[in-house]
């Protein structure tokens, strides 16, 4: 038993060691990329850079319509002042998103118009030729997917019969929008409708966590 011990302390003391030479390697990349003299560099466009994914799963008819008539729910007025705070709501009709940051804006909502601005912004980086010191890459993943439950329980409501649509969107994008900057962010919305496709409860409207790294 000893020796099987000592034998487990010796594997997670290399490991640890091993982990820590992995790091500063990658420490030692980022630093020797942005070192003092570099320069940003001409980047061509490279469509293959910046991904565009969008999946919407519906089986038939009726699920494309529940898809559809949850990204075209707008959020609340109270959603979206929630998640600006102290500073405005933008101005203007069908109003998804609460700021911006890097020039780009962060969503309070998932709809079809986020959906299609994101996929857009990804598509124009890979259309552009950019000075930078990295490779400039951009991705946005969608997907919406629809499925029926005969009870269903939602921030504390409860729901019979209903169809709920669940619309998760990714994006990221590195060295696109500035030259030392990139972000990335997760949203998940889900909408629950009845049989007619009448939006009755949403959740996950809101502020969204968008680190912001930098070399």
């Amino acid at each position: 038993m000893k020796t099987t011990n000592d034998s487990g302390s010796s594997f997670t003391i290399r490991l640890a060691s091993v982990l820590m030479l992995c790091l500063t390697s990658l420490l030692s990349v980022a630093t020797a990329a942005v070192e003092a003299g570099s320069v940003p560099k001409e980047w061509p466009a490279n469509p293959a850079k910046h991904k565009v994914v969008i999946r919407r799963a519906a089986a038939d008819a009726k699920e494309t319509a529940m898809i559809a008539a949850a990204e075209a729910a707008q959020p609340s007025k109270e959603a979206l002042s929630k998640a600006a705070g102290a500073a405005a709501v933008p101005a203007g009709n069908k109003v998804w998103w609460y700021e911006e940051k890097l020039g780009i804006r962060i969503p309070c909502a998932i709809t079809s118009d986020a959906v299609a601005y994101y996929s857009d912004l990804v598509g124009s980086y890979g259309k552009q030729a950019l000075k930078r010191y990295l490779e400039p890459s951009s991705s946005i993943d969608y997907l919406a997917g629809v499925k029926f439950h005969n009870a269903f329980k939602l921030d504390g409501k409860d729901f019979k019969d209903v169809h709920v649509v669940t619309l998760k969107l990714t994006f990221s994008e590195n060295f696109a929008a500035s030259t030392t900057e990139g972000m990335h962010f997760q949203k998940e919305r889900l909408v629950v409708l009845d049989a007619a496709g009448k939006v009755l409860h949403i959740s996950g409207d809101g502020p969204t966590e968008v680190p912001i790294l930098a070399i």
